[in-house]
């Protein structure tokens, strides 16, 4: 860590100037100021904007970071994650929940077809539950996910037939 005293600008009076800027040079500094491995704390560089200055405006090579950033940086993060958390992140993410939507959906459809077929009363009932589970997760994580009017549609008849062998099988919706 380096210390350095802030140069005087023409606009500053003498007496600001006499507050030290502390310094971290390299990853391996920032890292353990933060108390974290170097590649996580470049990780969050990548991935969370934590501030970080390179030489020259490179986008490799060495690193610097001033502590009070570093700190107003993670008091600011844990604001940030808590909201994060409640919505789907990236587009991407949002995709794969609406496509995991639909494979369950198909998953419970033949669990009810199974449960419909068995003949053994206790492998109709352990189906008909593992299609109920699965319908109310569908319906659970629905609500957070964003989708197509196609992905909807297809959704929304896999659902209707789900509901309807449901209530074949004595499950009350």
């Amino acid at each position: 860590m380096v210390r350095i005293s802030r140069i005087p600008s023409p606009k500053q009076p003498i007496q600001e100037t006499s507050a030290r800027v502390e310094i971290f040079s390299g990853w391996k500094e920032i890292a353990n100021y933060l108390r974290k491995g170097v590649r996580t704390v470049q990780r969050y560089e990548r991935k969370l904007g934590m501030p970080i200055h390179r030489l020259a405006g490179k986008t490799a090579g060495g690193v610097v970071a001033t502590r009070d950033e570093l700190d107003g940086w993670v008091t600011a993060g844990s604001v940030r994650s808590n909201s994060v958390r409640r919505e789907w992140p990236t587009g991407q993410t949002n995709r794969i929940g609406a496509r995991f939507l639909q494979i369950d959906s198909e998953i419970a459809l033949t669990f009810c077809s199974l449960a419909l077929g068995a003949n053994d009363e206790e492998k109709r009932r352990r189906t008909t539950q593992s299609a109920r589970k699965a319908y109310d997760t569908i319906m659970r994580l629905r609500k957070g996910i964003k989708l197509t009017d196609a992905q909807k549609g297809k959704l929304d008849a896999n659902l209707q037939r789900l509901k309807s062998e449901l209530r074949r099988l004595g499950e009350g919706l």
